[in-house]
Parts: C-alpha cells; structure tokens; sequence
C-alpha cells in the first residue's frame, strides 16, 4: 500500500509542479478545476433538450417516460455519486494535498475532504452516462471529465487516487442506471 501512496505522490507531484508557472496554463487548470463541470452539465442539458425536441428519424423527439428515464439515468448517477463520496470521505477520510504539503494551491475548495473526488465522481457519472445514449458525445465528455480530473490535481487540491476514486464511483454508478434503464424502457 505505501508504494501505491508514493506513487501516488509522485504523479501529483509531477502534475502540480507545473502550476504557478505559466499564467495562461494556471488559467485553464483554474478553469478546469472548478468551471469546466458547470460546461458538463450544461451541454448535458443541451442534448437532452434537443433530443426531446428534434424530429430527425421515426423515433424522434423523445417524448413522454423515455424521455425523463433517460434524463434521470444521466442525472440520479450524478447526484448519487455525491453522496456516495460523502459516505466514502466518513470511512476513509484523507486530507487535501496542500494540508500535508507545502504546494502551489490555485484553487480553494469547499471542504478538506480529498477522497474521492466529487468533481471527479460527478463529471464521469454524467460523461459515461450520456455515452451510453450517444457515443459521440459521451466521448467529448468523457475528454472534459479527464480534464477536470487533471485540473484538480493541478490545482494542488486532489490527488491521483482521489480523482481516480471518483471517476470509478461515477462511473459504477451510471453502469447501474443505465442497467435500469435498459429495463424499465423495454
């Protein structure tokens, strides 16, 4: 278990060190850190609109029951998925890189909780949820999640195993509600 930690602590290391040096660099690990979740959700809500509204082959727009299965197979893995990390942080708490380190910190969070990543955990629910409906752009989500989880650790305020934690969590999740969609829907 301690060689995982060092490693662990290396690869954060090694992404950290490269904050605090180059400002449009800080500029966008800042971005993807605590903005580029927002830019998830919302090209999410962006498709699940138009998919409800756009008649483009015999089975569109998405009406009716299919319709809200599908919005809550993105959106309940979301939200589950943040509060499956609060039980997580109870049993295993692990402090934030900069509590132990001395580090450069771009991003100021909302709790010490390190472990599991919400902005992880949420960004993957949501990216592999929507992949399983539309691999297109399940892919560009899943790009993005990879970059919040990246920013994270560059921000000074995750490291690797957490971000890792919650894009497993997030990801376990939408499976499951993509599983009971598949159910309820046929």
């Amino acid at each position: 278990m301690q060689q995982i930690l060092n490693l662990d602590y290396q690869i954060f290391q090694a992404i950290n060190s490269l904050s605090g040096k180059w400002q449009v660099l800080d500029w966008f690990g800042i971005f993807c850190a605590k903005y580029l979740i927002f830019v998830v959700f919302l090209i999410f809500v962006i498709w699940w609109i138009k998919i409800t509204k756009t008649r483009s082959s015999e089975n569109w727009p998405i009406e009716g029951k299919r319709k809200w299965l599908i919005f809550g197979s993105v959106t309940l893995p979301a939200v589950l998925s943040f509060l499956v990390n609060q039980l997580l942080a109870l049993i295993k708490f692990r402090g934030r890189p900069f509590l132990n380190l001395d580090i450069n910190k771009l991003v100021e969070p909302l709790s010490e909780k390190s472990f599991p990543s919400d902005h992880s955990a949420i960004a993957f629910a949501i990216a592999v949820a929507v992949y399983f409906h539309n691999k297109k752009l399940g892919k560009i989500l899943l790009v993005l999640a990879f970059l919040i989880a990246l920013g994270r650790i560059f921000g000074g305020v995750h490291y690797p195993i957490d971000v890792i934690g919650g894009a497993v969590v997030g990801t376990v999740l939408a499976f499951v509600f993509y599983k009971i969609y598949k159910k309820v829907n046929n």
